[in-house]
This record gives C-alpha cells, sequence and structure tokens, in this order.
C-alpha cells in the first residue's frame, strides 16, 4: 500500500485498485491568508481537526470545532470554514462513492465554487475554555453550536 507524504493525497489518480476510501489527505486553513469554498459531496466526508480552532458552517448551522474533534458531514450537506483562531490543521476522508456520485468538492453556484478569504480572528469570548469539555449535552461530542 503507498504512503502519502505531506503535499500528496488520496485520490481517483493516486488510489490503488480495490480501496474503498475515495480520497483522504491533510488541510491547512493559514490564520493569515486562508481561503476555503463552501461546498458538498456526494458521499460522507470526515475531518479529524489536527491543530487550531475555528468555527464552521455544517447542517445550517455555526459550530466551534477544536484539537481531538471529528467532524462528520453527510453526503449532500453543504459546509464550510468560516473563521480560524490560529492555524487550522486536519485530515479529511471522503467515504466512497454511492454508484453514479460525483468526486471532489460540489457547489450551488460559481460564487461558492470561487471560495471565500477566511479571516483569521482572535479567540471569541464565547468559545469554550476548556473546549471540548464543556459542551452542552445535547450537541454532538466536541461541537459547541454557536
Amino acid at each position: 500500500m503507498p504512503l502519502y507524504p505531506p503535499g500528496s493525497w488520496l485520490h481517483a489518480g493516486t488510489r490503488p485498485a480495490g480501496t474503498g476510501t475515495l480520497t483522504a489527505g491533510r488541510f491547512t486553513v493559514p490564520a493569515e491568508g486562508g481561503r476555503f469554498d463552501r461546498h458538498l459531496h456526494d458521499d460522507d466526508e470526515l475531518w479529524f481537526i489536527a491543530e487550531g480552532r475555528a468555527k464552521i458552517l455544517l447542517e445550517g448551522r455555526e459550530r466551534y470545532v477544536g484539537p481531538g474533534d471529528v467532524v462528520l458531514t453527510p453526503a449532500g450537506t453543504v459546509h464550510d470554514v468560516l473563521e480560524v483562531y490560529g492555524t487550522l490543521r486536519g485530515f479529511f476522508t471522503e467515504t466512497g462513492h454511492p454508484v453514479g456520485g460525483r468526486a471532489g468538492h460540489l457547489h450551488a453556484d460559481p460564487a461558492d465554487a470561487a471560495g471565500h478569504d477566511v479571516p483569521g480572528l482572535p479567540l471569541p469570548a464565547d468559545f469554550p475554555a476548556d473546549f471540548p469539555a464543556d459542551f452542552p449535552a445535547d450537541s454532538p461530542a466536541g461541537s459547541q453550536e454557536v
């Protein structure tokens, strides 16, 4: 099986035959000059947040995420990184495709496809002090709704 060092990722052009994983790799949204695109996928996507804190859009709601969080974005769900509080680094994987599914980032309109600046801001006063330990009981573990 191949090893994917930093700067490379698993995708259709590098994926070994017989694997069910569609894509996997690392992502970074820098605190200065960061960009991201509002998008969705035809399959589920998982993020593991390794470093940094951010406000994301998921299932129509803004949420805080931080180190150690695993974010599950169900197929067809629009998601985005709205703000970062320090450089955000993580790992992503798309779980596989339904028959006839499309690969990669899918966009509702050309403006989403063009992406947007992601501001690097100071940590907000309402960001949990010992995140993710003090998230509300009815929120998914490690995901504080804003």
